[in-house]
């Protein structure tokens, strides 16, 4: 179970254990790889440096002009993977924002555009796309940004009560109205029956509208507030208990686009990038008879370091300048530069109607949590030697642990979740696991920060090899003893490659043990993420076939997250 080597002296409280040659051949080179790696970013920042001083000298005023031109007919529909470089200076700070899916794109737009100012603040701004729900969840550490776009001040309440800080909105930048689409075949067949009974389904619709969980969706509970105020309460609760069951944390439109029928809510800005993207799978727009309710987006400053709040603070005057409003305008937000075009085709007449009563949606969430599905998860994760090898995002470990804190953070409420990690030697028996929290419920704040704790110090345990296959069999154990019923049960291990320990359980005496340990009255579920191409596949689809799981492999670490969410119960 160890080979050569010497024992692992980096941090007291660590357990101790050997160091193999892999892992010490890794940690000797890995200070000269970052120096390597700090030298060859500093050659690329100076090369664009001067590759954009060039460009200006060479087309000077016309660039900016052209730029806008275009951009002005032009929207946005992905978001940037490499934050755009300022022309004001040679080595900017990079500045992590974290941004509301629907307006994510035509940010990163903005931050673009803010960049090639002569008078840019000097930083790079990293957008990253993900539900507010989630980043509200996960402030405390591994993925803490330096700024927040939140497309509702309700998520506040959350953040800080995760994070432990007073977080400050600043002014609503840009709004969205909530809109319902569907194919247009779909949409003409409604006539005038345009109502909220109709497109949710409660009079008899034929393709009700998919509604996320409105305890993680704005879009979901800003929907709820208009239904809540124009239908009697048992037609509310006939919607409630009709979507809950199968709600997730948000609405995607590609399945829709491709399903006969069907229709989901979503905002006016989303379906319009949608429609741009996906200019042979366009979906039409629903306006509700009662009104639209509407998103509002600020800009929240995360980061207690003076310097990049004073940069965050620059690109919020950029958000609110002529150019970055003209910008959202053209992306389908409601600015200080007027309202944007109407969806086409567009059924109805777009009428945004104010919020509903806080304390009655605050019901209707805790009636929606009632009926939605429930999950239990042990949840496992590789701290195996191979963690410390460097990706183009960073370590392994560290885009782990982001992708781990945000999957925890979306998750509903209701799940109940216990972490552990895995190597050699790393439990304080010399065991092949360590358990790092118990199992607790992530709508208390104090369970979520609690995980974000752990999981940032996930780097106390990485080393040795992998002891995966002792590590199946224990988690295996672990959740059908803690059992629960009325819930989905599952264990999730994250796998970075394969079984290392020589000394412990074989694949064939592992598939044995789970096949003993299953128990029809008690289903466990075991799923296993193979993560960056170095897992044992083959092995892993023998070993959860015989718990009735699943094996995911995700070829890329960005993959990491969206399926780890996914294992978690969605």
């Amino acid at each position: 179970m160890t080979g050569p080597g010497g024992w692992d002296p980096e941090d007291s409280d660590a357990p101790r254990r050997r160091i193999g040659p892999y892992e010490q051949s890794l940690r000797e080179s890995r200070e000269r790889a970052e120096a390597a790696e700090r030298e060859r970013a500093r050659l690329r920042r100076r090369t664009r440096a001067l590759a954009a001083v060039a460009t200006v000298v060479l087309v000077g005023g016309l660039g900016y002009g052209a730029y806008r031109y275009v951009g002005a007919r032009d929207v946005p529909t992905v978001v940037p993977t490499v934050a755009a470089q300022p022309t004001s200076c040679a080595h900017p700070t990079k500045v992590r924002v974290a941004v509301a899916p629907a307006v994510a794109p035509v940010l990163g737009a903005v931050a673009a555009s803010l960049a090639r100012r002569p008078d840019a603040p000097c930083a790079a701004f990293t957008v990253q796309s993900d539900e507010p729900y989630a980043i509200a969840g996960s402030l405390a550490g591994a993925a803490r940004p330096d700024a927040w776009v939140t497309d509702s001040p309700v998520w506040l309440a959350r953040a800080q009560a995760v994070s432990g800080t007073t977080l400050t909105p600043g002014r609503p930048f840009a709004s969205t109205p909530v809109l319902v689409a569907m194919k247009d075949d779909t949409a003409s067949a409604l006539g005038t029956r345009l109502g909220w009974a109709d497109l949710l389904g409660a009079a008899g619709g034929s393709a009700p509208a998919r509604l996320p969980d409105p305890n993680r969706s704005a879009v979901a509970r800003s929907v709820l507030g208009s239904v809540s105020t124009s239908l009697p309460a048992a037609t509310v609760q006939s919607i409630v208990a009709a979507s809950a069951p199968t709600s997730g944390a948000g609405v995607t439109l590609d399945g829709l686009a491709r399903a006969r029928s069907g229709s989901a809510v979503v905002s006016q800005a989303q379906l319009l990038a949608w429609n741009t993207a996906h200019p042979d799978q366009s979906l039409a727009a629903v306006a509700p008879a009662e009104g639209a309710p509407a998103l509002d987006y600020s800009l929240v400053t995360v980061t207690t370091d003076p310097a990049k709040a004073r940069l965050v603070a620059a690109l919020g005057t950029y958000l609110m300048s002529a150019d970055s409003q003209k910008m959202l305008q053209d992306s389908g937000f409601r600015t200080t530069a007027g309202s944007p075009k109407d969806p086409s085709p567009l059924y109805g007449e777009i009428r945004e109607v104010g919020p509903a009563d806080e304390a009655a949606l605050n019901k209707l969430g805790s009636q929606w949590s009632a009926a939605a599905r429930k999950t239990q998860t042990l949840l496992a994760v590789d701290v195996s030697g191979s963690m410390l090898e460097r990706t183009d995002d960073g370590s392994r470990l560290a885009v782990v642990q982001q992708a781990t804190v945000r999957a925890l953070a979306t998750v509903s409420p209701n799940a109940i979740a216990s972490l552990w990690v895995y190597s050699l030697h790393v439990g304080s028996h010399a065991d092949d696991f360590r358990q790092l929290t118990d199992y607790a419920g992530l709508g208390d704040p104090r369970s979520l920060k609690s995980l974000d704790t752990a999981v940032t110090g996930l780097d106390t345990y990485v080393g040795g090899g992998s002891g995966l296959y002792d590590t199946l069999a224990a988690t295996y154990d672990r959740a059908k003893s803690v059992w629960r019923p009325g819930y989905t049960n599952t264990v999730v291990v994250v796998a970075d490659g394969p079984n290392e320990d020589d000394y412990g359980l074989s694949l064939d005496l592992l598939k044995k043990r789970l096949a003993a340990a299953k128990d029809p009255r008690r289903p466990v579920t075991l799923v296993v993420l193979g993560i960056g191409g170095r897992a044992d596949a083959a092995a892993m689809r023998q070993v959860v076939a015989v718990t009735g799981g699943q094996y995911v492999a995700t070829e890329s670490y960005q993959d990491l997250q969206p399926a780890l969410t996914q294992a978690l119960g969605g």
